[in-house]
């Protein structure tokens, strides 16, 4: 296939997709480099593009569509295409696995069908290969790849392999992480009944992809995965296991001078089993054995015979979105209904989630990029972003709350309440702070403050955060100078008991809360995610104040002030 046949820079898909460049060919598809217009980033965009039984035709209006070569060719372009999508949704249920290349939407167009995905910067570990002198240490190469196999294992429980595992599929970043790319070949393993497509990659795949009833599994990934390792310590290529059943003359990496213990070498050759039932069964067990190294394992490994010819080397060494409050994440295939539909929390498929953010660039009164918060560096969700700052008639004009977790009670409701305690709070001063932040892969988190500050008789402060657009409460501040520490101990828990009218059941939490004031410093904050607290509590024990919720936690967080 040539270039020519590719679609031309500057053509725009989905109208959002602006075509830069080609990135490769092969023999089901096209990669492009492309430049996305709502999230002002490069991504990357595989077309479905079978060359063996498609081609492209020119339609009166210049487009380029892509239609099966012959008509008996029709049920299998259609059955690919299928397949292709389908690719796509089982990587988006991969979102949260930082090793695996990132899938940002799927569409169909031009006849055919498209996935977007995170544009890595890198090259692949094979490239990688080619320019080193010398080979990996054992060591080395499992410090490596272990981030690897910790992903394996995780796409494994999820039921899914990968099935075409070898250095061209694993690219290194420019900070030195190494991500799994190309879920093509992945299938639901745990669908026996199915007959499995025949995918080989001579070197990697093990006996049972060479066979349409192959029993293939998580053990699967685990040969090719040992055959990438291989040839990182001996800069060979394994023998094609077909050829090894005929006659196995796999030698050992210690026989071409690979820096590897004995021990090491034990289990990295019962990882390339010629009989699946001899492998590890599991990631895990693999990652078991290695950690325990100079220790039996189970299953002996048969010998394997070392050639005469071959002289040791000298080795060297080498070197979110989350939302609360019923939140749904931006890559689901579909959203889930939910009483309070809330700002941002839109499938990516959705009509609503472009709508929104053309909507926020267009209201936008001020926008900035984020600085990159090493606190969560190791969340894929965490990252550069882009924040952009609306009034408040435009949040309200949009109609719907922010996603930011909240009480199940409005700020008015608390000031009322402090009233009919004989608390008469004297208002202050009010303002307001929206922002829309859009992460790097599309995430939006919407935090739509307004903060009421108010006063007591005896100069007790207390200030309520709710959200601008309902009213919903997000966090009650005190601050009790020097002399007012007994109304503020009153004022802190009459606002306890406010609190303990949406936990009427929950005995845990109405302990917490009675006892409020004696856990918090002067100068607090009752924290949103207080809630969450109080409602796990309603289910189980937690001795602990904070707990993790999709990698953000809540819990009570108290603020000092100088």
């Amino acid at each position: 296939m040539m270039k020519d046949n590719c679609l031309k820079n500057g053509t725009v898909l989905r109208g959002r997709y602006n075509i830069k460049k080609v990135l490769g060919i092969g023999g089901f598809g096209v990669t492009y480099l492309v430049e996305d217009r709502i999230l002002e980033q490069k991504v990357v965009i595989k077309e479905y593009f079978p060359q063996e039984i498609a081609g492209r035709m020119i339609e009166k209006n210049g487009e380029m569509k892509v239609v099966p070569r012959e008509k008996n060719d029709s049920r299998r372009f259609l059955k690919g295409k299928k397949d292709f999508l389908e690719e796509a949704r089982r990587m988006s249920k991969l979102f949260d696995i930082l090793e695996i290349v990132k899938i940002l939407d799927w569409f169909e167009e031009n006849g055919t069908a498209y996935l977007a995905m995170e544009y890595i910067r890198g090259i692949s570990l094979d490239d990688y290969l080619q320019n080193q002198d010398v080979p990996f240490s054992f060591q080395q190469a499992w410090e490596m790849l272990k981030p690897v196999a910790e992903a394996l294992e995780k796409i494994h429980k999820m039921g899914i392999i990968h099935r075409d595992l070898n250095p061209g599929n694993l690219m290194i970043e420019e900070n030195g992480t190494i991500k799994i790319i190309d879920f093509g070949s992945a299938r639901p393993y745990l669908e026996t009944e199915k007959t499995m497509t025949i995918l080989i990659k001579k070197g990697y795949a093990p006996p049972e992809q060479y066979v349409k009833k192959g029993k293939q599994g998580p053990w699967t990934d685990i040969y090719a995965f040992c055959a990438t390792i291989y040839e990182m310590i001996t800069g060979v290529r394994p023998e094609p296991s077909i050829q090894r059943i005929e006659k196995d003359e796999l030698y050992p990496p210690s026989a071409y001078g690979a820096e590897i213990l004995p021990e090491e070498e034990k289990i990295l050759c019962r990882g390339l089993e010629l009989n699946y039932k001899h492998r590890f069964r599991k990631m895990s067990d693999l990652c078991d054995c290695l950690k325990n190294a100079g220790q039996p394992i189970e299953a002996e490994v048969k010998e394997i015979k070392k050639p005469q010819w071959i002289l040791p080397l000298t080795l060297v060494g080498i070197a979110m979105a989350v939302c609360a409050a019923g939140a749904g994440f931006f890559f689901s295939d579909t959203e889930e209904p939910q009483k309070q539909t809330y700002a941002g929390n839109y499938g990516r498929q959705s009509d609503r989630y472009e709508e929104y953010i053309e909507f926020v660039k267009h209201h936008a009164v001020s926008r900035e990029k984020s600085e990159k918060d090493e606190l969560y560096e190791s969340y894929p969700y965490r990252g550069l972003s882009t924040i952009y700052t609306l009034k408040s008639e435009d949040v309200k004009e949009w109609g719907e709350p922010c996603n930011r977790f909240r009480f199940d009670m409005k700020g008015d409701d608390y000031i009322k309440w402090m009233k009919k305690k004989g608390y008469l709070l004297e208002k202050k001063g009010q303002n307001e702070k929206n922002t829309v932040e859009i992460e790097k892969y599309g995430a939006i988190r919407t935090y739509f403050r307004k903060e009421k500050e108010y006063v007591t008789k005896n100069n007790v402060h207390v200030s309520v955060v709710s959200d601008t657009v309902n009213d919903d409460l997000f966090g009650i501040y005190f601050v009790t100078p020097e002399g007012t520490e007994e109304e503020g101990k009153n004022v802190i828990q009459e606002t306890a008991e406010f609190l303990i009218q949406d936990f009427p059941s929950n005995e845990k939490g109405r302990e917490v809360l009675e006892n409020l004031y004696e856990e918090m410093p002067r100068n607090s904050q009752i924290d949103p995610g207080f809630n969450f607290l109080l409602k796990q509590t309603e289910k189980e024990e937690s001795s602990t104040w904070d707990f993790t919720v999709d990698h953000w936690n809540y819990g009570l967080k108290t603020y000092l002030w100088e």
